[in-house]
């Protein structure tokens, strides 16, 4: 497997961005200077959002796409990320529908991942700490209303927005992100280090059960032609993943990281095609949400559409 070290950047312009990293496939980059305004950068240290947000109830994964997790406070969670080998307080839940499990499950010595905070949500000030969005490509999530926001938000079953925060050694499998968006993954606290190929060439990846942190020159047989694009994320860094392209990530460090993932010109059509195919889950999500209805002025019912009645 070829291995390219991830390019990093700095002043650089929307147009140079265009040409080098959104043509075709695309072509991650990190850049180093699109943070540097940010109040997360020196507001949001462990001890900030343990004394801020401490005593709400978070579900801490074991892992991205896990079965299993464990309700706790986030205070409690951030207290156990300097010694994750201990037990961390709260209780065993399936992650598919949040309910408590009976008894823990087999992979309970796994590290705990916090994904599923859902804080801009409950606490949309965050979102003030984050600005200005970054410089160097344009944004139209950004341009959603919140109402229309948690409308495709809830169709997608994905938060656009979200704050992963984990000890040193957690682990993303290798996988790619939802509805054909791009995504930023920018480091607030500790460093991760990060692996990403192409969509065709981590489909290969993928479709043979290769860990990519495993591969030796034996184990390597038959994927001469795969790239991988390397790095580590440091603190202030936003790393740039191009839509569909297949990435796992390692946090070196107890980490607290912001994830957002957004459509432009580039990839609209895609991301819109993809909301529309799951049209029938929309009409749904305003059919259970008489405030959504309100807010977005939506005067029909779902029994109206579907038979095509006005």
């Amino acid at each position: 497997m070829k291995r390219i070290a991830i390019e990093r950047k700095q002043q650089l312009s929307p147009a140079d961005f265009v040409r080098d990293h959104l043509h075709g496939v695309g072509k991650p980059v990190l850049v180093t200077d699109a943070t540097d305004s940010w109040p997360a950068r020196s507001k949001w240290t462990f001890d900030y959002l343990k004394s801020a947000y401490g005593s709400d109830f978070v579900s801490a994964s074991l892992g991205i796409c896990s079965e299993y997790g464990k309700t706790t406070k986030l205070g409690d969670f951030i207290d156990y990320l300097d010694k994750p080998t201990g037990d961390l307080p709260g209780f065993w839940v399936a992650t598919k529908d949040w309910k408590p499990l009976r008894t823990p499950p087999e992979s309970a010595g796994a590290l705990h991942y916090l994904l599923d905070w859902n804080a801009y949500q409950r606490h949309p000030e965050l979102f003030d700490d984050i600005k200005p969005a970054a410089y160097f490509v344009a944004d139209w999530e950004a341009t959603l209303s919140p109402s229309l926001r948690e409308v495709f938000e809830w169709t997608n079953d994905r938060e656009y927005s979200a704050i992963y925060i984990g000890p040193a050694g957690t682990f993303s499998h290798l996988h790619q992100d939802f509805g054909d968006t791009h995504a930023c993954l920018t480091q607030i606290q500790g460093r991760k280090q990060v692996l990403l190929c192409s969509p065709g060439d981590g489909q290969v990846l993928h479709d043979q059960n290769v860990d990519p942190e495993q591969i030796d020159a034996g184990e390597a047989a038959g994927l001469d032609a795969v790239t991988s694009y390397e790095g580590v994320i440091e603190p202030g860094d936003v790393l740039f993943i191009p839509p569909n392209w297949w990435h796992c990530v390692r946090a070196l460090d107890k980490s607290i990281t912001v994830s957002h993932n957004f459509f432009n010109d580039c990839n609209f059509n895609q991301h819109m095609g993809g909301i529309l195919r799951k049209l029938p889950a929309l009409v749904d999500a305003l059919d259970k949400s008489p405030e959504l209805r309100a807010k977005l002025d939506v005067k029909w019912s779902r029994n109206a559409f579907l038979d095509g009645q006005s």
